[in-house]
């Protein structure tokens, strides 16, 4: 009987330790390259903020609020391509001499030498676009090819006066050149009267802007240099930039868009060019997961 109730007493004690043991296991992400790196985490549960390697198609419209064609055909164009591009492609509206003009957007212009606006743009595309069908159906061809060779994800952080920008970038097959990584902030629900927008071509007073290039996390507008001459699949790059909010900005219209760029020297034309490889959003992070 006494051998019995001892080893009664083991049984017990080996299942409080276990239960114990059981209890203090944590779910959650154990890379220590991801943004979301959780240290306590025991047990990975494939919640790991990291790139994808599906592709983006990054599409643009260069654009003011004083320009009537920017509202007559422009703006509507741009806004069919979205609607017909939903979740393959990433918009930027890029303005001049208006009220959303800013650094970063000026050099957008400066650099693709934007001479006459409403431009419309598919990034890698040689031709600029003046229907919303063309534009869908480039996007469409880009995506024939769905997988890049690289891609970045990008978190943002309201940190009160600022936003915390975390970006992870890697490579997914072995890449040969220099890849740039930016982070832009862009605001949604801006409202400014846009002229050709209105009845009869006039001037909307009531025009809601989206998807507005408003501020870079770096002072170079394609970003930081991610890659030097080579980089490997699976390699993780992360590095987090603080902005200071601006007084217009309103969080709740607020995120964040990550280009990747490389830089490489064009064959036919001899000069060295910036070329998208991807692009992501902070608003493609499960927010569940933030």
């Amino acid at each position: 009987m006494k051998n019995i109730y001892i080893a009664g007493i083991l049984f017990l004690s080996v299942a409080v330790f276990t239960s114990s043991c059981a209890k203090e296991r944590i779910d959650g992400c154990t890379n220590p390259y991801a943004l979301n790196f959780n240290p306590k985490a025991s047990d990975e549960n494939g919640s790991c903020w990291v790139p994808s390697s599906t592709k983006k198609v990054m599409i643009g419209d260069f654009t003011a609020t004083w320009c009537g064609p920017c509202g007559d055909w422009g703006a509507p164009n741009f806004d069919g391509a979205i609607r017909l591009t939903e979740g393959i492609s990433e918009p930027m509206a890029i303005h001049t001499g208006d009220e959303m003009a800013n650094s970063v957007a000026d050099e957008f212009h400066m650099y693709y030498g934007i001479s006459g606006i409403p431009t419309l743009k598919v990034w890698n595309a040689e031709n600029d676009f003046s229907d919303s069908l063309s534009m869908a159906a480039t996007v469409e061809m880009e995506m024939e090819e769905p997988l890049a060779p690289a891609g970045a994800l990008v978190v943002m952080t309201d940190q009160g006066n600022s936003y915390e920008l975390g970006v992870t970038f890697s490579p997914f097959e072995t890449v040969v050149g220099d890849y740039f990584v930016s982070v832009y902030i862009m605001q949604n629900g801006l409202n400014f009267p846009q002229n050709g927008a209105g009845e009869d071509g006039g001037m909307d007073p009531d025009f809601i802007h989206n998807h507005v290039l408003v501020s870079s996390a770096t002072e170079d507008m394609f970003g930081e240099q991610f890659i030097y001459g080579n980089g490997y699949a699976g390699q993780l790059v992360t590095k987090v930039y603080n902005v200071t909010k601006a007084n217009s900005w309103v969080d709740a219209n607020m995120y964040a868009v990550a280009v990747v760029w490389s830089y490489a020297k064009d064959f036919e034309s001899g000069e060295f060019l910036y070329e998208v490889v991807n692009v992501s959003s902070s608003l493609d992070v499960d927010s569940s997961q933030q």
